[in-house]
């Protein structure tokens, strides 16, 4: 259904394109200036999960095969559009599920979770058209069932790449999207209990339909005198300064745990992605263009099945330092390395007895890269995106290993220029 529904899209599409609507279709971004590379987009996402294949485990211990029906998930989409509409970069978080009740389970899940991807407009985005899309995205298939009290499991998740095509069309600031995902990778095991396990097969096709509303945050400020702006704030030594960050993060243990492994196989392991807000202060050297910061980050994955609760606990204050790399219309990369103190706990109950409580302290460098969206070096707010990864990050319970090695991925964070702010209220104030 899916399919046939898609290529009738695509031969509208076809015939809709071909027609003489020069007049109509201009382009998002006429003019490539710096001030309108990107674009930020909020918005909404309806997604369809056809029919998911899993298993369950009897009243009587038998093993049986079970599918769950389609489900529906509203999802939060944000993101924005780079190198004037021809690439779109976007983060989709989901909000809730809409499933219908079964008789063989108490409670079920599935989602594709967390989203971080990119989507190529070959055409470029126009203003009424149809717009093709192709894209891939970083998603995590998540299943989750309980058939009773004692047989409650966990959430069990795979990390997949998916692959993505579809058709937009956007009307003033008003983006309208139809599309369909392909999961190549989509099985996996679940746990039905302690001991035993069964295949879970999600569908090779998913759907959605979203809206999203476009805010172009840089380009009214075109019309401002920037350079003017820029030799006042050189004039008083404003041009470096303090700023506070903030936004939402997503961190996915890439590693799996070999304690997990050998003791708790019916947990998820690794332990799957985890949000989170991601703050940090820091100084901007203007001259040599670098950056120093100080990040507070506090990463928390819970997992309860069959009687077990495991929580695994990292709360990180790091030490970034970072050097932007090169200027393209307003893209700026930055690549920089920190040095970070981790507080990692570990703690098990195992039916209410506490069996594992484990506290370690560790220093550890690693890896920050990122962007920022700046159309002039002294913005008093402008839009970043961080990656970071800490490649030796793991503690142990009873000589085993637990892997705390994420990578963190915070796609939107406001950085926010006090200093300047103040300094543009006086420059503007009428005399």
């Amino acid at each position: 259904m899916i399919r046939t529904f898609f290529l009738y899209g695509l031969l509208a599409a076809t015939g809709l394109i071909s027609l003489p609507t020069a007049t109509l279709a201009q382009p998002v971004i006429n003019q490539r200036s710096r001030f309108r590379f990107a674009q930020l987009h909020l918005g909404l996402d309806g997604q369809y999960i056809p029919p998911v294949q899993g298993g369950y485990l009897s009243a009587t211990g038998e093993q049986r095969l079970l599918t769950l029906p389609g489900t529906y998930h509203p999802r939060f989409t944000i993101g924005a559009t780079h190198f004037w509409g021809l690439a779109d970069l976007f983060v989709s978080i989901p909000l809730t599920s809409i499933r219908p009740k079964i008789d063989q389970l108490q409670d079920y899940s599935v989602s594709t979770n967390v989203a971080t991807g990119a989507r190529v407009h070959p055409l470029q985005l126009h203003y009424h058209r149809l717009n093709p899309y192709v894209g891939v995205n970083w998603s995590t298939l998540s299943y989750n069932q309980r058939v009773n009290e004692k047989l409650a499991g966990t959430t069990f998740t795979k990390d997949v790449i998916t692959l993505e095509g579809g058709l937009n069309w956007l009307s003033g600031p008003h983006w309208f999207e139809l599309g369909v995902q392909y999961l190549p990778a989509r099985t996996f095991s679940y746990a039905t209990s302690r001991q035993t396990t069964t295949p879970v097969r999600f569908p090779t096709f998913t759907a959605q339909l979203s809206y999203k509303f476009l805010i172009d945050v840089t380009r009214p400020l075109e019309k401002d005198n920037k350079q003017a702006f820029g030799q006042y704030l050189r004039q008083r030594g404003q041009l470096s300064g303090f700023h506070l960050d903030v936004g939402p993060s997503a961190a996915f243990t890439l590693p799996r745990s070999a304690y997990n492994a050998r003791n708790r196989p019916y947990l998820n392991n690794p332990s799957g992605n985890n949000t989170f807000l991601d703050a940090s202060i820091g100084y901007y050297f203007y001259k040599p263009d670098f950056d120093i910061r100080l990040a507070h980050r506090h990463i928390v994955a819970d997992h309860t099945a069959y009687g077990l609760t495991q929580q695994l606990d990292r709360r990180s204050i790091s030490l970034e330092v970072y050097k932007n790399l090169l200027d393209y219309h307003g893209f700026v990369p930055f690549v920089g390395l920190s040095f970070s103190r981790e507080q990692l706990s570990v703690r098990e109950t195992d039916d209410d007895v506490l069996v594992t409580d484990q506290r370690d302290l560790q220093y550890t460098p690693g890896l920050v890269v990122g962007w920022d969206i700046r159309p002039v070096r002294y913005e008093s707010i402008l839009l970043r995106t961080n990656l970071r990864y800490s490649p030796f990050l793991r503690t142990q319970v009873n000589g085993q290993t637990i892997s705390f090695q994420q990578l963190e991925f915070n796609f939107i964070q406001a950085v926010i220029y006090p200093q300047r702010l103040v300094a543009s209220r006086r420059f503007h104030r009428p005399l």
